[in-house]
């Protein structure tokens, strides 16, 4: 007999999945991606539809900023990073980051591997986080046709 006691590990990363909300006006095109952190309980998630377009947000699950007004500098594949802005929410920790102005950065994220993120608070407080995807490339000319670059 043979006894196998353990546990399926998580996937750390999930690349480019495509979905179709069909409706009798118009086929939603949906797309999704995400990775954990490299360390900690982080997720970075991407998302693009061909109604609302790309769009980025993290779940840092931690104490990381106060709600309201951030900084997020986002560095691709050892590119310079791109700072935007964003918003923070949350109460005793920081349940999500939204991003602003996703367009300056989808054209880098679309084929992305590793990404490092520096997030700066309303208050000064700083936090960073890396994450590493898989494939985000395989997908790209779909992702491009979902939401185009504006």
């Amino acid at each position: 007999m043979i006894l196998w006691c353990g546990t399926a590990q998580a996937a750390s990363h999930q690349d480019w999945q495509v979905t179709h909300q069909p409706d009798r006006f118009v086929d939603r095109v949906m797309m999704e991606a995400w990775a954990d952190a490299d360390k900690g309980p982080a997720r970075m998630t991407l998302y693009c539809d061909t109604e609302t377009g790309f769009r980025v947000m993290f779940m840092p699950h931690r104490a990381l900023m106060p709600e309201g007004p951030s900084r997020i500098a986002l560095a691709v594949d050892g590119a310079a990073p791109i700072v935007l802005t964003g918003d923070a929410f949350g109460d005793d920790t920081t349940d999500v980051v939204t991003l602003h102005d996703n367009s300056r950065i989808q054209r880098a994220l679309s084929g992305a591997h590793h990404v490092t993120v520096h997030f700066t608070g309303a208050d000064g407080r700083t936090g960073e986080d890396a994450f590493t995807f898989g494939d985000l490339a395989a997908q790209r000319d779909t992702l491009m046709k979902v939401c185009p670059i504006r």
